[in-house]
């Protein structure tokens, strides 16, 4: 099993926002949790990326619990807003975590990595200088770049026309085909059946696994 959540909670007050969730993500597997804005999704993002300390329950990647500081998990996230360094330029925020050494190298890889996302025209440009859709295409080649084993991606794909978001998510499988889990969340349910095998469904903080078209069949 490469990640799991056994029993993880996480509550504002009265408001319970993840409840008592249990998940497996098999090595090498996409998977998308979706549902509504307040159901808890990003909340879930953040508990395993260990943004947010869980109130209850544990998260293992590959049967060990994960470090408790987020930086020493082995995690890459695209958060909802892009969420880029506005004094970095475009280059340096892609190459910002990324294990290629040489100086030379790492321009190298993250020129490729912006070509195929049709971003390299950018990279001279600093966020502030280029549109939404570009800023989130920067920030999913952020993540990729550092090549973590786990990729949890917040509405990566949210406004992008649909030949970009296909572009998109080529290159993220590709990239990705390294990794040992891949969570997207998204309200998008086509989206979340073209990009992943396995489906759930978060509404209260619950989570509930749904029955794909191969095994209704």
């Amino acid at each position: 099993m490469a990640l799991e959540l056994l029993g993880v909670s996480k509550s504002y007050g009265d408001v319970i926002a993840v409840d008592k969730v249990s998940l497996c993500i098999e090595e090498g597997e996409r998977a998308a949790v979706l549902g509504s804005s307040g159901s808890g999704k990003s909340t879930l993002l953040h508990l395993i990326a260990g943004l947010l300390e869980t109130d209850t329950g544990r998260v293992l990647f590959r049967g060990k619990d994960l470090d408790k500081r987020p930086f020493m998990r082995d995690v890459a996230m695209v958060f909802q807003e892009p969420a880029l360094w506005n004094h970095m330029t475009i280059e340096k925020n892609i190459a910002f975590g990324c294990p290629v050494r040489g100086r030379r190298e790492r321009s190298r890889y993250v020129g490729e990595l912006a070509q195929k996302l049709g971003i390299a025209h950018l990279l001279k440009r600093y966020p502030g200088e280029i549109s939404g859709g570009q800023a989130r295409r920067a920030a999913i080649a952020r993540a990729l770049a550092c090549q973590r084993k786990i990729l949890l991606l917040d509405e990566a794909f949210t406004n992008l026309d649909e030949e970009t978001k296909k572009q998109t998510m080529d290159v993220v499988r590709q990239y990705c085909e390294n990794a040992s889990a891949v969570l997207l969340v998204t309200h998008d349910e086509e989206e979340a059946q073209s990009f992943c095998s396995t489906i759930y469904r978060m509404e209260k903080g619950k989570l509930v696994r749904e029955s794909t078209d191969h095994e209704k069949e």
